[in-house]
């Protein structure tokens, strides 16, 4: 039995920190894995959550459709 080959992070640097592993990501519907360490992940989990809020059907909180004369759905007013 070959010994399994240990993942690198995608974003492999000097500011990598912690265990290189396979993760799932919450803004992709592919399941597709990606090995990252513990400190890029964090980074990509904040970035997907990020994503899922400009992907939402509802405004966030911080959403003021005064400031620009902007609105959240493609409706309009």
């Amino acid at each position: 039995m070959a010994a399994e080959e240990t993942p690198r992070c995608l974003q492999e640097g000097p500011d990598c920190q912690g265990k290189v592993e396979y993760h799932l990501n919450p803004d992709r519907d592919d399941f597709k894995t990606f090995p990252r360490c513990e400190h890029h992940q964090q980074q990509r989990l904040d970035q997907a959550e990020k994503n899922l809020e400009l992907m939402s059907d509802t405004p966030p909180k911080w959403f003021d459709p005064m400031y620009a004369g902007e609105s959240w759905d493609e409706d309009g007013w």
